[in-house]
């Protein structure tokens, strides 16, 4: 228009910023419902089906192809032909020849709902440039949206328009449809607008209380999209920040997806296995109840369903891995770490435990919520990973049980196997060593009781259990420190034994040993810093293993080729720490 500014925004491709890997993802969601299209990619964004082909271009549709067919049909939306300019097709058309050129071909499927809404906001937001704009709009329907757009304010014009073409075009589920799709993914590429969205989506399904597409595709974006940009988990915040989501779009959101599951809830439920599709409403109404609400508001949701129950278990840990999860508790040296953050996540972890002894439920459904959480650890998978999920099991549960339970069971099992086998790989030792690395960071949460403590040393001191591999020595080492600490003082002295005694069998063998001596030697920091003091035969024996780590032969060698944070360089810290701890007792 005229005096309006033409707003520039490079969006060519360079080393830093390649043209985008051919993904045909999200345009497949804006189509019509009834044709389903298989998708490739990872279930958290699975595409949606296809726009049906209208039956006026249905009998030419077999000699066509392409984009340059689709171009060329007159497009019709309610009735009424498209209000888009030619001049706006034109543009739209070209940009995305230099984007398939760019690309070999099309990173998304391009429909014709793609083709209405794409010219009509070329032409209704005439002071960006068609580039820009055409190019923002493909990378919505990708897997992983890029922000192409400079300027947060860019993302808000074009959030209004889409809202305008929603209500201009009211008919026609599948524009609508198309829209929502777009703007969850405004959410992935600029976060900033989670409410703004959440507010646009929730208006967009009061417009359309019966239709079961546009009320499935808003529940999903605003669980899936929305919900993952507000950083909360179980009604509690995980950020330092002001809330992403303000109370009062949590409070419409939650009103306006009860009613969607009231009406459109399992009953209804079909024969798609999109996760977007019809039937589906009801689990990504529990992505935002798993978010926004508290455990006994969700429990009393789903009411104890167990195939609900594992789906909140992992939509949950999935909001926790990467913040609260990753942090090591039971490490209390801070340096080079944000300190605030980190305490911020261990009060959020604490509110959370507290949820479920908050939660007043009858005897059978607890067990049934246990049996759900043990089986929802118990499946394959590495021993970190698996650890992060006993971690997380403890503080849902507010309780070390079910993970002393897997350890038992565990230690049970390679007892009973140790007496038939003679190779000595007896022991589930990955498992033994994430449940041991589980229940270090739960009692240094303040999680794992007292009395499960005590059954926990007894268990693992059991000569019976003879591990080979030397993670699992080094998980037993940091238990037999993190659990003792606070013990009994007369169990002190054979567990000190025991730790010398694992630390010597690993110096005479010519196997990687700084993990198991950093590990015994920070296990005997723990346990004088809970005793106040070691006995006089018990202290000397100390010295003596940290004096010769001191002085290991070739030890300086070792350290000049690690890292500051290397076990190597820890041990000797340890040793150091310790000796002087000894000498001034």
């Amino acid at each position: 228009g005229a005096g309006a500014v033409e707003v520039e925004v490079d969006v060519g491709a360079s080393d830093e910023d390649p043209a985008p890997e051919p993904v045909a993802e999200r345009a497949a969601e804006g189509g019509r419902a009834s044709t389903p299209v298989p998708s490739e990619t990872e279930p958290e964004h699975e595409a949606l089906p296809q726009r049906e082909v209208y039956e006026e271009e249905a009998d030419s549709s077999e000699q066509a192809e392409g984009l340059e067919y689709l171009l060329r049909v007159p497009l019709s939306i309610g009735g009424a032909f498209s209000g888009a300019s030619a001049f706006a097709r034109a543009q739209v058309h070209e940009v995305l020849q230099e984007i398939e050129k760019e690309c070999v071909t099309l990173p998304i499927d391009v429909d014709v709902c793609f083709l209405e809404v794409t010219p009509m906001l070329v032409d209704w937001l005439p002071d960006i440039r068609a580039q820009t704009l055409v190019r923002q709009w493909v990378d919505l329907f990708k897997q992983a949206p890029r922000r192409i757009f400079s300027d947060e304010i860019l993302f808000r014009l074009l959030l209004s328009k889409v809202v305008g073409v929603v209500k201009n075009f009211s008919l026609d589920e599948d524009i609508v449809r198309h829209c929502c799709v777009a703007l969850g993914s405004m959410v992935d590429a600029m976060p900033a607008l989670a409410d703004d969205v959440c507010i646009a989506l929730v208006n967009i399904m009061e417009l359309f209380p019966g239709s079961l597409v546009v009320q499935d595709v808003c529940v999903a974006k605003l669980g899936k999209n929305v919900c993952w940009a507000s950083e909360m988990v179980l009604g509690l915040d995980m950020s330092q920040d002001r809330p992403v989501l303000k109370p009062e779009s949590q409070s419409r959101m939650l009103a306006a997806v009860h009613i969607a599951v009231d009406r459109f809830g399992p009953e209804v439920a079909g024969s798609s296995q999109d996760d977007f599709g019809p039937g589906k409403i009801q689990k990504n109404a529990f992505r935002v109840y798993s978010r926004l609400c508290r455990l006994p508001e969700v429990i009393k949701a789903f009411d104890v369903d167990m195939n609900l129950a594992e789906f909140v278990l992992s939509e949950v840990f999935t909001a926790m891995e990467r913040g609260l999860l990753s942090w090591c508790w039971s490490d209390t040296d801070d340096s080079g770490i944000d300190s605030s953050l980190k305490e911020h996540h261990r009060r959020v972890l604490l509110q959370l435990a507290q949820q479920l002894s908050d939660t007043h439920l009858c005897g059978r459904h607890k067990e049934d919520l246990r049996s759900a959480v043990t089986k929802w650890i118990d499946c394959p998978m590495n021993y970190q990973r698996r650890q992060q999920r006993m971690v997380f099991a403890g503080v849902f549960l507010n309780s070390g049980e079910v993970v002393a339970s897997v350890l038992f069971k565990a230690l049970d099992s390679g007892v009973e196997m140790r007496t038939m086998r003679t190779d000595g790989a007896a022991f589930e030792e990955e498992l033994i060593t994430s449940a041991l690395r589980a229940l270090i960071e739960l009692r240094s949460l303040e999680v794992l009781e007292g009395d499960l403590v005590m059954e926990v040393l007894d268990r693992i001191l059991d000569p019976r259990f003879e591990p080979n591999e030397n993670y699992c020595h080094a998980a037993y080492l940091g238990t037999l420190g993190t659990l003792a600490a606070s013990g009994p003082a007369d169990q002190l002295e054979r567990i000190v034994d025991e730790v010398l005694k694992t630390a010597y069998h690993w110096l005479r063998t010519n196997g990687p040993i700084e993990s198991i001596l950093f590990e015994a030697l920070w296990a005997l920091n723990k346990l004088l810093a809970g005793h106040t003091r070691f006995e006089p035969g018990l202290a000397f024996q100390c010295q003596q293993l940290a004096s010769q780590v001191c002085s290991f032969l070739g030890y300086k060698e070792w350290l000049d080729k690690c890292g500051p944070n290397s076990d190597k360089k820890n041990a000797q810290n340890e040793a150091k720490q310790l000796l002087k701890k000894l000498q001034g007792q």
